[in-house]
């Protein structure tokens, strides 16, 4: 991984996210990890636009270049895009939802590694975000195997509330089946 202040490629990408040519920063980072660290740089911008586009394409780079992307996953950076989810921009959330699950989809040894660290973000998320958010940190805690959350997600699993998430398959599910789904998934009992 480059250094960010000596040969920083954060203009380059900041014209290029401007431009919309998405495309050309893939394969720039393809080519050259400096590019990577300037997108991963971005994720501290003031402007939720540029947040929300550095994660989309943090998630393309995960899936289409996981040799490229491997340090950076290493060195924490499922940590960092799963601390997004709690922005209050729904772009910035939803892209860092989607980034998160394909790290953890690529990276399956993701899970292990952070997980001290994730359940308790998740566990966080799950007390103090919107309804999404939290049927997000259900889904993600039972992928996880985080199996001390059981008692946080059971409280959950009679809520009625409707949840749209970026993931595939998840629009207008009720959170209490999602809670119910994740808490048979970590061998809890759920009233059937």
């Amino acid at each position: 991984m480059g250094l960010f202040p000596f040969g920083s490629k954060k203009n380059k990408v900041l014209k290029m996210i401007s431009d919309g040519d998405f495309e050309r920063i893939l394969r720039s980072a393809a080519r050259d990890p400096k590019y990577v660290d300037a997108v991963i740089e971005l994720l501290k911008e003031g402007n939720p636009g540029i947040r929300g586009d550095a994660l989309l394409i943090i998630g393309e780079l995960t899936i289409r270049h996981r040799d490229l992307m491997m340090p950076y996953i290493e060195s924490g950076l499922p940590v960092t895009v799963l601390s997004l989810i709690n922005d209050p921009d729904p772009y910035v959330k939803e892209n860092a939802m989607q980034s998160f699950e394909a790290m953890l989809k690529y990276f399956p040894w993701v899970g292990e590694k952070f997980k001290n660290e994730m359940a308790s973000l998740l566990i966080e998320i799950l007390r103090t975000g919107d309804k999404n958010r939290k049927a997000f940190a259900i889904i993600m805690l039972g992928r996880l195997n985080v199996k001390e959350a059981l008692p946080v997600i059971e409280e959950f699993k009679d809520v009625d509330d409707t949840v749209i998430l970026p993931l595939e398959g998840i629009k207008w599910v009720s959170l209490g089946e999602i809670a119910e789904k994740v808490i048979k998934e970590l061998g809890g009992k759920v009233n059937d």
